[in-house]
């Protein structure tokens, strides 16, 4: 069965998580993604974390794509790149605002070469704006997209960042999706177009309760320390260090069976019988529960309220979820094999189709792997490499 993006070329001239984790995913479903590395600008994310000579950071983020050498500034470079743009569907990008009009690549010109041809420019503030020309980076975004002053323990704790790219990652994740839909538009209408989205505009998005609420009620949420939250909506600590999380609403619908499960008696009567009751008191009964929890670790806890169909989950690290079968049935973990057979484990697809799946069908590209077998598909001969290589077309590997 052909996956859904079968058939559809993308250009990446894309760095670091936000440009390309998004066309990883269209990779995932079928997509022909061509990497555009050059000997003066590979991706740094080849040199991150190498473990048994390869990066988990550089294969989880550029898996199932294709990796070609050009040099864009050279105009050799530029003719390859114009040649390959004819046969593209979309050219992908995540530089900083105003590079690429520097190289000449704009919407128009792209129109010229090929009108089918979709541009994406995954930015840091926006394509529009008097920022727009700003340096970004995912904790930048965490920070002024309005992440970090809600994140962290408490009013006067500080301010807190994910404890991962996040902000890279949904840009990536809108961008991917921003990408499939022009593609959809141009296949029902014919009309390409360009799309823009931005790290700034991601974490404003996500955040979209939040700050439509405060924008309502003219107030902000802030940061809420664990005595302030809801006793069924709150995360404990057992008698191992580890935690887990509570996540039960409406709150009163198993309050009793919570009581039952931890022994308390008094904490299912007046004056903590209702969720008003308890939010008046809510320090104290926070802090009965809490001692409660510490008498046994987390994994007795969880098993005993999930026995009772109560919501509680365990705060998992990353090895936890790497051996939790639900994801591996889910096919959210995958093993994927490289040249020599040897299978790798890495994160899949969160997307199941039921009629094509995604699949990985490589592990990340060598450093300008791919750059013949693109370019002579491409209607290239191996006169034609030869001499564009003579012409600098490739640029020049670095001493």
């Amino acid at each position: 069965m052909p996956l859904p993006l079968e058939g559809f070329r993308i250009l990446d001239l894309s760095v670091w998580q936000q440009g390309t984790y998004a066309t990883t995913m269209l990779a995932d479903m079928g997509a022909d993604v061509i990497k555009i590395e050059s000997y003066a600008n590979p991706d740094p994310g080849r040199g991150l974390q190498i473990i048994e000579g390869r990066s988990p950071y550089f294969h989880a983020l550029n898996r199932g794509k294709r990796s070609i050498l050009l040099d864009l500034k050279n105009p050799a470079g530029q003719e390859v790149f114009w040649r390959l743009v004819e046969t593209a569907d979309v050219f992908h990008n995540n530089m900083r605002y105003g590079v690429m009009e520097r190289l000449g690549v704009t919407f128009e010109r792209l129109q010229a070469a090929n009108p089918r041809c979709i541009l994406s420019n995954a930015t840091g503030w926006g394509h529009l704006g008097p920022d727009r020309l700003d340096g970004a980076m995912d904790t930048l975004a965490q920070a002024r997209g309005g992440f970090m002053s809600v994140t962290g323990e408490g009013e006067e704790g500080v301010p807190t960042m994910a404890g991962f790219p996040q902000a890279d990652h949904v840009g990536a994740v809108v961008s991917g999706y921003s990408i499939v839909l022009a593609l959809l538009h141009r296949e029902r209408t014919g009309e390409a177009q360009e799309v823009n989205t931005s790290l700034y505009g991601s974490q404003i998005n996500i955040q979209s309760f939040g700050i439509t609420s405060a924008m309502w009620s003219g107030a902000t949420r802030g940061r809420i320390n664990h005595a302030q939250r809801a006793p069924t909506w709150q995360h404990y600590q057992g008698s191992d260090g580890k935690w887990f999380m509570i996540g039960a609403l409406p709150a009163d619908k198993w309050w009793h069976e919570f009581c039952e499960v931890m022994g308390s008696e008094e904490l299912a009567r007046d004056p903590y019988r209702t969720a008003a009751q308890r939010l008046e008191r809510n320090h104290e009964v926070i802090e009965r529960m809490d001692a409660i929890f510490a008498t046994k670790t987390r994994d007795e806890w969880v098993t005993a309220f999930q026995a009772r169909n109560l919501l509680v989950q365990p705060v998992a690290d990353y090895l936890e979820i790497a051996a939790d079968p639900q994801a591996w049935a889910n096919d959210y973990l995958v093993r994927v094999p490289d040249e020599s057979g040897r299978e790798w484990p890495m994160v899949g697809s969160a997307v199941h189709l039921s009629k094509s799946p995604a699949r990985i069908t490589r592990m990340a590209p060598e450093f300008g792997q791919h750059t013949e077998e693109v370019l002579l598909e491409s209607g290239f001969t191996w006169d034609d490499l030869a001499a564009l290589r003579e012409r600098g077309a490739f640029g020049s590997p670095q001493p």
